[in-house]
């Protein structure tokens, strides 16, 4: 079950696409239904972390708010979405390439 004390983790196992989703951010959700349309931004929807994708962005701890995003573009999205379940590394490049 969900705590308020529980960490975000990347890449860990059980966050992966199987589970993991990014979606288009509903405006509401209703009964586990869209309603309303959608907002235009994306977001990482996990039930690993104990999210449920039948809930909207308000609906969820602020934690979970924190990884849903939202995602300004679908390209922001998949970056997020990609972090999360581990396909790339968090730590930032420490130099350009020449």
């Amino acid at each position: 079950m969900h705590n308020d004390f529980m960490a975000i983790r990347h890449g860990v196992l059980g966050h992966d696409s199987d589970t993991a989703i990014l979606r288009a951010q509903p405006v509401r959700m209703i009964d586990g239904h869209v309603d309303g349309g959608y907002t235009g931004q994306y977001e990482v929807i996990c039930p690993a972390c104990g999210d449920d994708p039948n809930l909207s962005y308000h609906q969820v701890p602020r934690d979970l708010q924190k990884l849903r995003g939202p995602s300004e573009s679908l390209a922001s999205g998949l970056a997020a979405f990609e972090l999360h379940i581990g396909l790339v590394d968090a730590a930032p490049a420490t130099g350009a390439l020449t």
